[in-house]
């Protein structure tokens, strides 16, 4: 009777903490690619030194001396 007991309770306990843990990992998993796509824009630009026309002209527009592509 045990066994039984056991055979049937033990999957309802253990699947629904199984299906929550993966899509908490899911979920953070997403986060942390979504975060990736993030560019700071303005450490973009002041990372470059030296560059052609556009980027010097953009360097100018954000007062930042020098750019590169």
């Amino acid at each position: 009777m045990l066994e039984e007991f056991y055979i049937l309770v033990l999957p309802f306990c253990v699947i629904p903490v199984f299906l929550v843990s993966l899509d908490y990992l899911n979920k953070n998993a997403e986060l942390k690619r979504n975060s990736y796509n993030v560019i700071d824009f303005d450490k973009f630009v002041k990372r470059k030194e030296e560059g052609d026309d556009v980027d010097i002209d953009i360097a100018k527009l954000l007062d930042i001396e020098k750019i590169a592509a």
